[in-house]
């Protein structure tokens, strides 16, 4: 594990707002988690410091929680107000005694169709909103009772009155998106009284992912922004317009959480992959505003600047994880305002948050375009971050694997190499997913998880025959074969430290892995420590400043989500989901 230790200088905006929280915590003995990644920056650091590096040794069970074989949390991150948890499944919304882990109530949801993963809540002003299909339902948060002046008596159907929004000429009332390839993936997220939601799924061929806002109170469309603009009126057509060939302009989907930037009075999304995802043929071009960060005018969900990622995916390489927001103090005293993302090419970006501009260079570099894929037209060039020495940054996982054998060695293949009719070649697809990263002001350091792992595949091609669908045929119906190739490349799992003040990979820890794909994300705490959890059902506690392993707890199953932590008259907890049981921990 390699260490580079970057100049810390803490603001006086951060000491300032260390001594809100600690004076806050200190009145009411509890600290909350009230959105997936705790906050509108989604940086998930928690300004708790009881559990700290002397003591986090001596954690032990407090409590747990399983909801039944019918209602699934793999992927949950619970949330935390006021002493209550909340969680809910694809049928249920849960509340339990934060302290005891006692059930206090539980309701159906039941009104809309389910489909896709569910990954946690959000709790605002009172209430918790819950999501299962394209809908969102919404919970007094003492009693459960529907909230009945949110839409249709505390149901609303969010993603077909967005399409209706948006295209009214298009879609009718009766619109079905899941029949679209619609689905949510993730909670909203609140802010003053506006709920900001995001629509996926760009495997089910969607005709472009929807960033929405809507009033949280009544649950009302305000304005609906699309990743892939379909039509003139589109905010950024004149942009994307002639980056799509003639095919369908299909994929983009937001799997994450938005963040929000009140004083630049931006809303930050991170759009996923164009579809199909290994035939690029109908699509020829860039494929904006696919495998993008974006930031949208926060009153009218107009485009105010963008940076792809990835262009003309053809890897299903989704830039997924964050957008998250941070301020760093650089060596000449200056307050940098960042946003960072990363993605299933191991790459990590940041960027001035304000305009876009890259912290560091972010050279487009050539990259192979040779293919027997017929129509397809790779793209030449693709952006790779460097630090401030004009280095290309450390990766968050392997972009290239090795092999001792001589057969597999000759078919692995460097980053961006297209993927072959007739060639099974091997090409590194682990990286970072769905689990956010985290951001010390502490450390002044950005925590990602990754995976390292690989694929090897063989397109099956399609052209421009799909139809939106509700099933995985963006992805599933143009390859003809799939090898993860696990055995003789066994996947496994990094947190890696970057510092935004010059690009430097700080250090580096790799635990092990079950899968090279999906990786749950870490939290990070003012006693300097990251929790992580793992698929073999360990749950690791990190030194933040060197990435050691100080504490393993064993849970029983697989660990596949992000974990949290909170606070409740006066006593530090850790949560996290271990396959479908709420696993608390706490200090003797």
């Amino acid at each position: 594990m390699k260490h580079r230790r970057p100049q810390v200088q803490l603001s006086f905006q951060f000491l300032f707002c260390l001594l809100v929280s600690a004076t806050a915590f200190g009145q009411s003995g509890n600290y909350d988690w009230t959105s997936q990644n705790l906050n509108i920056q989604n940086s998930r650091f928690a300004e708790l410091d009881q559990i700290n590096k002397s003591n986090v040794a001596n954690l032990t069970e407090s409590w747990t929680y399983s909801p039944g074989p019918q209602d699934s949390i793999l992927q949950v991150t619970p949330l935390v107000a006021n002493g209550v948890m909340y969680l809910h499944s694809a049928n249920t919304m849960f509340a339990l005694n934060a302290a005891s882990g006692e059930e206090l109530w539980r309701r159906p949801l039941d009104r809309g169709p389910a489909g896709g993963p569910v990954r946690g809540s959000t709790y605002a002003e009172g209430r918790i909103y819950a999501y299962r299909g394209a809908d969102l339902y919404a919970f007094d948060a003492e009693t459960g009772a529907e909230i009945r002046s949110f839409g249709e008596t505390g149901f609303v159907q969010v993603v077909t009155d967005a399409l209706r929004h948006k295209y009214p000429d298009v879609y009718p009332s009766n619109t079905d998106p899941i029949n679209l390839g619609y689905r949510l993936t993730t909670p909203p997220t609140v802010h003053e009284g506006k709920m900001y939601v995001a629509a996926a799924l760009s495997e089910g061929h969607i005709p472009g992912g929807l960033v929405i806002r809507i009033d949280a109170i009544t649950g009302t469309v305000e304005w609906v922004f699309n990743t892939v603009p379909q039509v003139p009126s589109d905010s950024g057509w004149e942009i994307a317009r002639d980056t799509w060939g003639t095919g369908q302009r299909a994929g983009g989907g937001v799997w994450t959480p938005p963040a929000i930037d009140t004083e630049f009075g931006l809303v930050y999304v991170n759009a996923g992959n164009p579809s199909p995802d290994y035939d690029g043929s109908a699509r020829v071009g860039a494929n904006l505003f696919t495998n993008a960060t974006v930031a949208l005018d926060i009153n009218t969900g107009e485009l105010a600047w963008y940076f792809q990622a990835v262009h003309h995916d053809l890897w299903d390489w989704d830039h997924v994880t964050g957008p998250l927001l941070f301020d760093v103090t650089n060596e000449e005293g200056e307050i940098v305002k960042g946003v960072a993302a990363g993605g299933k090419n191991c790459l990590f970006y940041m960027w001035h948050r304000e305009t876009g501009e890259p912290l560091f260079p972010m050279p487009e570099t050539a990259m192979p375009t040779e293919t027997d894929v017929p129509g397809e037209v790779v793209y030449p060039t693709q952006p790779i971050p460097h630090n401030a020495r004009g280095i290309p940054m450390d990766p968050l996982c392997a972009t290239y694997i090795p092999f001792d054998d001589p057969e597999l060695a000759a078919r692995s293949k460097q980053i961006y190499t297209p993927y072959s009719l007739t060639e099974p070649y091997i090409v590194a697809h682990g990286g970072s997913s769905f689990g956010s990263a985290s951001f010390s002001p502490r450390t002044q350091l950005v925590y990602i998880t990754g995976k390292n792992g690989a694929i090897s595949l063989t397109v099956r091609p399609v052209g421009d025959s799909l139809t939106p669908g509700p099933d995985g045929r963006g992805h599933t119906e143009n390859y003809a074969s799939l090898d993860r190739v696990s055995e003789a490349y066994p996947a496994s799992t990094t947190v890696s430290a970057y510092s935004p003040i010059d690009g430097e990979q700080v250090w580096q820890a790799e635990l092990p892995a079950q899968s090279a794909i999906g990786a749950s994300g870490n939290l990070v705490t003012a006693g300097d420590l990251i929790f992580q959890g793992l698929e073999s059902g360990a749950f690791h506690a990190l030194d933040a400043e060197n990435g050691e392993t100080l504490f393993v707890y064993q849970t029983s199953r697989s660990i596949r989500s992000s974990p949290l932590t909170y606070a409740v008259e006066g006593r530090q907890y850790i949560s996290v989901v271990s396959t479908n049981t709420v696993v608390t921990l706490t200090l003797p």
